[in-house]
Order: C-alpha cells, then sequence, then structure tokens
C-alpha cells in the first residue's frame, strides 16, 4: 500500500482550465484538448532518469508513462521539478521508497529502446549527466587514496558500453570492471565541475572529502 505525499493523482487541463483525475486520459479522449508538447529540457530530464534507473511502463496498453523510485525524498522531488507538469505525483511505498510516476504520454513512446540501453547516437549533455549521477552515481576512495573517483554499477553489458562511449565523447575516459563504471581521480574532478552544483538529496555525491561525504550520507538516513 502507497501513499500520495506529493501532489495528487489529478490535475488540471491547461487547455480547458478543468480538473481532471485522469489527465492523460482526458487528453486522449477528448476532440477539443490534446496532450501538451514536452520540451526539449523535459527531454533531458526524461533521458536522464532512463539512463539511470526510470523505466517505462503501459500497463493499460496505452501510451507509456516513466516510473522512478529513490529511498531519497529531496531527490525525487527534484526529479519531479525537473519533469515539471509531466510528472504526476509522487507516492511512498510501507517499505519506505519514494516512487515517481509520470502522466502517460505518446512522446514516451520514442524511448522504448532506451529500455535496453542509450542508442549509438545519443550525447550525454550536462543536464543528463547531472540527473543521471544524482541517481546512480557515487564516489569511493579506493585503497588509502585521498582522492575520490565518480563510479556507476551498471549490470547490462551494451547499456555500460553506450554510457562509457558517451562519456569518452566528453573527454572523460573511464575504466571499466565489475560491471562499472569509474573515472580516474582527476577527471573525477572535472566532471563533477562540469554538472555544476550538488542537487537536493545528493549532497554526499558532490563531496570530495571523504569525512564530509560519509557525515552528508548518514544525515540521509
Amino acid at each position: 500500500m502507497s501513499e500520495w505525499v506529493v501532489d495528487a493523482r489529478g490535475g488540471v487541463c491547461n487547455q480547458c482550465e478543468t480538473e481532471y483525475q485522469r489527465l492523460a486520459q482526458h487528453w486522449s479522449r477528448n476532440q477539443y484538448c490534446s496532450y501538451p508538447d514536452v520540451s526539449a529540457t523535459q527531454h533531458e530530464a526524461i533521458r536522464g532518469c532512463l539512463v539511470g534507473d526510470g523505466n517505462l511502463d503501459n500497463p493499460n496498453d496505452g501510451p507509456p508513462a516513466l516510473r522512478i523510485a529513490s529511498m531519497r525524498r529531496a531527490h525525487i522531488v527534484w526529479v519531479r521539478d525537473q519533469l515539471g507538469w509531466l510528472a504526476r505525483g509522487v507516492t511512498r511505498d510501507t517499505d519506505g521508497a519514494y516512487r515517481l510516476r509520470t502522466l502517460s504520454h505518446p512522446t514516451l513512446g520514442r524511448y522504448w529502446t532506451w529500455t535496453d540501453g542509450p542508442p549509438a547516437d545519443w550525447t550525454l549533455t550536462k543536464p543528463i549527466a547531472r540527473l543521471w549521477y544524482a541517481c546512480d552515481g557515487g564516489l569511493e576512495w579506493p585503497g588509502s587514496s585521498t582522492q575520490p573517483r565518480a563510479t556507476w554499477t551498471i549490470t547490462d553489458d551494451a547499456k555500460r558500453r553506450a554510457c562509457k562511449q558517451a562519456l569518452a565523447e566528453q573527454g572523460y575516459e573511464a575504466m571499466v570492471w565489475d560491471r562499472r563504471l569509474a573515472l580516474p581521480f582527476e577527471a573525477t574532478e572535472r566532471f563533477l565541475a562540469w554538472v555544476g552544483d550538488p542537487t537536493p538529496g545528493s549532497e554526499h555525491k558532490w563531496a570530495k572529502e571523504r569525512e564530509e561525504y560519509e557525515r552528508r550520507r548518514g544525515e540521509l538516513s
């Protein structure tokens, strides 16, 4: 059982200014109102989620919706803000996980191929990289090192290759082992500077001092 903790299930149509419990259904069935266009900024957020741990579904055989989950409320609310009106809201399960689901939208259909990994022609832009790192990235201090390196665990071979190639195209040569990608120390510092300020709920992932990293991560629990 889950409960809505951010927003409600319904929404107001921006065309007829009427509130509906099932807004996407209204757009699909109404001859006067149609699905709003998804902006370039929202597409960047969608791609960032899908490169991370987001996924698509269409349980009613209609247009797909995007789903993503996290144990960090501040993080999932920030992802919701990046998606804007497309996000339907956030629920919390009894296990403590926060789950975000978007409205169903035909434009999401173009991303079905991303469920097996990004396509060969995608580009890792700064907004995509920032969201991907906030979702799935992290820092580690190998051995006795005082410098951290950014890492991602990617179990799918094709997806891992695609992400490694996309990082390389932006000037970040990642190391690969044990189903993981990792940036060298110097590249990690450049990468964190490139993606910009820490995102809400993920501040520890930008903390380059181990003590600060552990303290910030502990504050999330």
